[in-house]
């Protein structure tokens, strides 16, 4: 029983880890990210840095309603979440992209910290709450790096 519970907290605070970027935190990457770059679509991508945040944060906000209320939001990929509007029209918009992104990736993380949450009980679509977690932390990793790789190809870094 004590290890079960050692084990449980290990997993809470390793997906925590892992939510906010591990070695290569995503908020603070977006942050460095300069809005008046963040337009550009380099030729050969579908995607600027103004869509992959778009995007990474349609996709979180989806997996965060499933893990709020497991029991009533089933479905877990209605789309693919791309935005249509390439291009922040203002730092201030950026800036408030992220901060919902960042505020929705927090409350995700409340929620895996909280110990009165099973993280692996099945949900009548086949997933789980650690499922949903563990999607976030893959997805956002995936486009983060996607999003330092058009970051360095417009000047960024």
């Amino acid at each position: 029983m004590a290890e079960d519970k050692h084990i449980d907290t290990q997993v809470r605070a390793q997906l925590v880890e892992l939510l906010r970027g591990g070695f290569a935190p995503n908020v603070i990457l977006l942050r460095e990210f300069h809005y008046d770059k963040a337009g550009i679509m380099l030729p050969g991508l579908h995607f600027s840095g103004w869509v992959l945040l778009g995007h990474m944060q349609a996709r979180q906000h989806t997996l965060l309603q499933f893990m709020k209320d497991p029991e009533k939001n089933l479905e877990i990929w209605p789309d693919a979440h791309w935005p249509q509007n390439h291009t922040p029209q203002s730092a201030v918009e950026w800036n408030t992209a992220i901060d919902a992104f960042e505020r929705e990736l927090e409350e995700m993380v409340q929620l895996v910290q909280d110990p009165s949450i099973d993280l692996f009980k099945v949900y009548p679509n086949g997933k789980t709450l650690s499922w949903a977690a563990m999607t976030a932390l893959h997805h956002n990793g995936y486009h983060t790096g996607q999003l330092k790789t058009v970051g360095r190809q417009v000047g960024v870094w």
